[in-house]
């Protein structure tokens, strides 16, 4: 047969195919297994199968594998766990057939693998929902349950049972029924009815009865009988008895049980086969706001809200009328009109003569636990959201780094009169702008870690209001109102600029149609009578930020809510609620106060203060400025970027530094180890190949007592939380004056 065919039908089957050597090896793979695995063919190709297999099943498939070798057997078959490249753990019924050579020895393998994770979880649910069933009759207290089989042996047998008839479980499960408590002139006729309802599949109908216990007293019970078919087809009877002597205790249960119906917090309603609703507990009144006089006499329709398909119902009757139970949702309407979701199991009540003469429905309201759902979805996509855009910012940060280090390494070299120096002080203008707006990507994300920074608040909030300038709208008018004098705070700017995209996007969603949001800064003074009437402020001089909008503005008695969790006044799937409380909290994280002012239909101010530390305009500028700090150490720089580890070693090397360049971790010890002066100082990456930046910094500390580190990252989510206690972090990208100015402040600091 065309080999090009056979490839093609391994390719194409819907089923895992896959191809292994005698060693357990991976050779050949078809895309259905790829998927199913999650690795692609090179990674499949590196590993062997023990080391994608559960390792619970690994003994068991290693012995299998070899009888193959021995070739007590050519194939097998057995259901395993494989353990996906994410992590994450499937069942799979899995076929393997030998392939040989002439003398018989084992060459490889073939392998048809199929996904029953569904069907393993289906069997696990119905082990444990039998074991619940057992568990929950063996538990009946003083109600004997007994199972018996199409030949009147016994094959259940619960402890009320031992405690009533006095034979333990293993001695009565496999005896006759006749010969144990059936007494000696009654046996015929038991045996007899028995049968003859055994082969018709009719229960025997419900009766008292006197029984025989294992000392041959008495023991008068009053008997039902269940028939059920099993999986084989044969007939099978269950027998739950009542100890009349136990009757007055029976009684006091009942009430005990229709007080626990009472003070349920679920809905219990019982209708006659007409639907009309016989009785009705407390709960149905406190969810539907109907009293039980209300209720009683009328149909179950009243809570219809109109919005269930006809289809629902028309199942739900089918189901309950032929003697089934039926569970589902309906969206239902309270007295008062307003919706709410429900959870429903309808269950047939069956008289004695098997007639269905009731229906009992027990429901409980979801619809608070939906709304919490919900939310959580919303959250969870907002979560993913951020790592995307995390993702985003840490290549493009790399790349912006190495633009940044390449124009100053250029700047150093060009003569402050050539023409070139005007072009690429444009180039660096524009690369830092590229990097702030990764910086505000990054805070958007929530991937920032808490860095505070002093910062010009005037200079920030213009950045991000021309950033958001698209997503605000035309049809809204931006009165951005700076403070003439610097306005400088000490905050972390990712979460300065999380702060102000919420709010502002808020004041966005509460207009309609054309309106204005007002952004202004200004300095002022926090007094003492001020802080008394403020609880959380402290006096002080602090910057102000004020974000005002001319929208629908917030109710007075919701205003002390809005930033609770998940509190929102949006329609659903158009907010999650979490907005304004993180606004909170990061106001907080960063030693601010918030104050929130709103007039309904007029508009809302938030009103943030910020503390406002000593430092001047001057000062801040001249953190920015491009002079390099130099030094005389001795550096080890290892990054795997090399045009970013080229332009960070020119970098420092004009400052006056001893540089040591590897490009991956291996070379980097190889480099600590044969150096023969000090190193003072790795500057690392933190994400490198073989090895983190941090099992590196670990390694060479142990090497070379002394060594201080600090990491680099466009990320800051990146691995940083595997080292404990404080670290040295710069940023990407970053300035030749930024970076030679921290590797000083690091050197600088004491061991």
């Amino acid at each position: 047969m065309d080999k090009s065919f056979l490839q093609a039908l391994f390719d194409n089957q819907v089923v895992g195919m896959v191809e292994v050597d005698a060693a357990n090896q991976y050779l050949q793979a078809n895309p259905s297994w790829l998927k199913m695995i999650g690795y692609d063919i090179a990674e499949l190709r590196s590993i062997k199968v023990p080391n994608i297999t559960h390792p619970e099943d690994l003994p068991k498939q290693l012995l299998l594998n070899q009888e193959l070798i021995e070739k007590k057997n050519t194939s097998y078959r057995m259901d395993k766990r494989y353990l996906r490249k994410n992590g994450t753990t499937f069942w799979a019924d899995l076929s393997i057939t030998g392939s040989y050579d002439i003398d018989d020895k084992l060459t490889g393998m073939i392998g048809i693998v199929i996904d029953i994770s569904k069907r393993k979880q289906t069997e696990i649910d119905l082990s444990e929902s039998e074991n619940r069933f057992r568990s929950l009759i063996d538990q009946l207290e003083n109600i004997p349950v007994q199972g018996y089989d199409k030949d009147r042996k016994i094959t259940y047998w619960n402890k009320a049972s031992t405690e009533i008839y006095g034979y333990s479980r293993a001695e009565a499960v496999g005896q006759q029924l006749e010969g144990l408590i059936i007494p000696p002139q009654m046996r015929t006729e038991v045996i007899e009815s028995t049968n003859r309802r055994l082969e018709k599949g009719k229960a025997i109908p419900s009766g008292k009865i006197i029984l025989q216990n294992k000392k041959g007293s008495d023991v008068p019970i009053y008997s039902s009988h269940i028939m059920h078919t099993n999986a084989s087809g044969d007939n099978e009877m269950f027998c739950i008895d009542i100890d009349l002597r136990l009757l007055q205790q029976s009684e006091d249960k009942v009430r005990q049980l229709v007080a626990a119906v009472e003070q349920s917090g679920e809905t219990i309603v019982i209708t006659n086969t007409n639907a009309i609703i016989e009785y009705a507990n407390p709960a149905f009144t406190a969810v539907t706001g109907y009293s039980q006089d209300e209720a009683i006499g009328q149909n179950p329709r009243i809570l219809n809200s109109g919005e269930q398909d006809k289809s629902v119902y028309a199942e739900m009757w089918k189901t309950i009328t032929s003697g089934k139970t039926w569970q589902g949702r309906f969206v239902n309407k309270k007295k008062d009109g307003n919706r709410f979701v429900e959870d429903v199991t309808i269950s047939p009540i069956l008289n004695s003569a098997g007639k269905i003469v009731n229906y009992v429905a027990a429901k409980r309201d979801i619809t608070e636990q939906l709304q919490v759902q919900e939310k959580y979805q919303q959250a969870q996509k907002m979560e993913e959201i951020g790592q995307l855009a995390g993702g985003v910012a840490h290549d493009f940060n790399n790349m912006l780094a190495i633009i940044i280090g390449q124009v100053e390494v250029a700047l150093l070299k060009v003569d402050p009169q050539d023409p070139i120096r005007r072009r690429l002080n444009e180039i660096n203008v524009a690369a830092n702008r590229s990097a702030d707006l990764t910086r505000q990507l990054l805070g958007f994300a929530r991937q920032q870690t808490h860095h505070p920074e002093e910062l010009n608040l005037n200079d920030t909030i213009a950045t991000t209001l021309a950033m958001l300038k698209r997503l605000i709208g035309e049809q809204l008018e931006i009165n951005w109102q700076p403070e003439a004098v610097h306005p400088i705070t000490k905050i972390d700017p990712g979460h300065f600029n999380q702060i102000l995209t919420n709010l502002i996007i808020n004041a966005r969603d509460a207009i309609t149609g054309t309106g204005v949001i007002t952004v202004k800064t200004q300095r002022l003074f926090f007094d003492e009578t001020f802080c008394n009437s403020h609880p959380g402020s402290h006096p002080g001089e602090y910057v102000q930020v004020d974000i005002s909008d001319t929208g629908c503005g917030i109710k007075e008695d919701i205003i002390d809510k809005i930033f609770d969790p998940f509190f929102t006044t949006k329609e659903v799937g158009e907010g999650t609620g979490l907005g304004l409380s993180m606004v909170f909290g990061l106001v907080k994280q960063n030693n601010g106060y918030i104050i929130v002012n709103s007039i309904p239909n007029q508009g809302t101010t938030f009103s943030i203060y910020f503390p406002s530390p000593k430092t001047t305009a001057t000062s801040l500028e001249l953190t920015k400025s491009n002079n390099l700090i130099c030094g005389s150490a001795t550096i080890l720089i290892v990054e795997d970027e090399f045009s970013l580890l080229d332009i960070t070693k020119s970098i420092l090397t004009e400052a006056g530094y001893s540089v040591l360049t590897a490009s991956d971790p291996l070379t980097a010890i190889q480099l600590a180890e044969n150096h023969q002066g000090t190193i003072q100082l790795l500057l690392t990456d933190v994400v490198l190949p073989k090895m983190s930046g941090v099992e590196l910094s670990d390694y060479l500390t142990e090497i070379r007592p002394g060594i201080k580190t600090l990491y680099m990252s466009g990320y800051p989510q990146d691995n940083l939380g595997q080292k404990k206690g404080a670290v040295e972090l710069l940023p990407k990208p970053f300035s030749a004056a930024k970076l030679t100015q921290k590797v000083r402040d690091v050197l600088d600091m004491p061991s």
